[in-house]
C-alpha cells in the first residue's frame, strides 16, 4: 500500500538554490582564469551548508515538517553520489583544463537534482534537467564564455529558489503517481 509523500523542505532548499546561485555568480564573476574562484565557492558553500542545513532556524522556520526516512536516504544517496563523482572528475580529468573540469562538475551538479526529486517533487526534474543541458552546452561548444554558462547557471538556480521558497504545502496522495512510497 502506498502512503502519501509530502515535500516538507522545499522552502529551505528553496533558499539555498538561492544563496549558491549567488555564490555561483560571484566566484565566476571573481574566477578570472580560475573560472570558478575557489575560495569564494568553498567557503561560501560551506558556509552557506552549514547557516542553512547545519543551524536549526532556517529549517524550523520554513519547513512543514520532515523528510521521511526513504526521503533522507535518497538525499543522502544523491549526496554521496555527488561527491565522489566530482573527485573522480578532478583525479581523472585532472585540472590542466579548469573550463572542461567545471563544465563536467556543474553537469553532475544537474544530475545529483534529479535525486532530490523524492524529497522536493518534479521541479527538481527540471532543475536539473536545465543545469545539465547548460553545462552540456559549455562542453559541446567552446566558444560559449564559460562566464555567461556560470551565469545561467547561478540564474536558473536562483528563480528556482524562489518557485520553492514561495511553494504552499505540497504532497502526492495519487496512488497512481510513480513517486508514491511504498516502505
Amino acid at each position: 500500500m502506498g502512503t502519501r509523500r509530502e515535500y516538507n523542505t522545499q522552502r529551505t532548499v528553496g533558499v539555498w538554490l538561492i544563496y549558491i546561485g549567488v555564490i555561483i555568480i560571484l566566484s565566476a564573476i571573481t574566477g578570472g582564469e580560475l573560472f570558478i574562484q575557489p575560495y569564494i565557492m568553498g567557503f561560501g558553500f560551506f558556509i552557506g551548508f552549514f547557516l542553512i542545513f547545519g543551524l536549526p532556524f532556517v529549517n524550523n522556520k520554513l519547513a512543514y515538517g520532515k523528510n521521511s526516512k526513504f526521503q533522507d536516504r535518497m538525499d543522502n544517496i544523491s549526496v554521496a553520489v555527488t561527491f565522489i563523482l566530482c573527485t573522480l572528475c578532478g583525479l581523472i580529468i585532472g585540472f590542466d583544463d579548469l573550463r572542461f573540469v567545471w563544465l563536467c562538475i556543474f553537469f553532475v551538479i544537474g544530475v545529483h537534482f534529479l535525486g532530490f526529486y523524492f524529497s522536493q517533487g518534479k521541479l527538481m526534474l527540471f532543475l536539473g534537467g536545465i543545469t545539465a543541458f547548460i553545462a552540456v552546452m559549455g562542453i559541446l561548444f567552446a566558444n560559449i564564455p564559460f562566464l555567461l554558462l556560470a551565469l545561467l547557471d547561478g540564474i536558473v538556480k536562483i528563480i528556482f529558489g524562489f518557485q520553492m521558497l514561495f511553494k504552499k504545502r505540497e504532497w502526492n496522495n495519487d496512488p497512481q503517481q510513480s513517486d508514491v512510497i511504498t516502505e
